[in-house]
């Protein structure tokens, strides 16, 4: 819609200044001036700034279980990145049939080991629309739902082993 009001003014704006004759005309064109100069600005200010768009953080708990196949080992896998300070780890719930990885840019693992039952939460960051009308002005753009950051905290019993797929 903001790419509408943009080409629209920049027509009107051009054709009347032209085109004045008359003072009314001339004033005219210079309002349509203000609102290309003002759809230009709304454009970037939702580019660089997000303007219109609020954080949502959406928050999901899984029950996991065993990642390796042995039935009595419980374990949580997981892959040394760099220099080994981060980790991508291979988690599996019932209805998975092969482990899922959590890696990543913007990706944050956390785990301890002091819960009763071996959970998953996922806390997922994004930028979303504050309303319907930013939605509908922007809405050209796609960045509803832009993903921001994730947080991934795995809370597992003090019997599950963090194994790691590298030897």
């Amino acid at each position: 819609m903001i790419f509408i009001i943009l080409i629209v003014s920049a027509v009107a704006m051009a054709f009347l200044f032209v085109l004045s004759q008359k003072k009314w005309q001339e004033t005219l064109s210079f309002v349509f001036a203000a609102f290309f100069l003002l759809s230009i600005g709304l454009i970037v200010a939702n580019f660089n700034q997000h303007f219109g768009m609020e954080q949502v953080v959406h928050s999901q708990t899984v029950d996991l279980v065993s990642s390796v196949e042995q039935q009595d080992t419980e374990a949580l896998l997981y892959k040394p990145l760099g220099n080994g300070t981060e980790r991508v780890y291979l988690y599996k719930t019932a209805a998975m049939e092969k482990p899922q990885s959590t890696g990543g840019q913007q990706v944050k693992n956390d785990v301890s080991q002091d819960a009763e039952q071996a959970q998953l939460t996922t806390k997922r960051t994004e930028w979303v629309y504050k309303n319907n009308f930013y939605q509908l002005l922007f809405g050209f753009s796609g960045n509803n739902h832009e993903f921001i950051e994730q947080e991934n905290q795995f809370n597992l019993p003090s019997n599950w082993q963090l194994l790691s797929t590298e030897n």
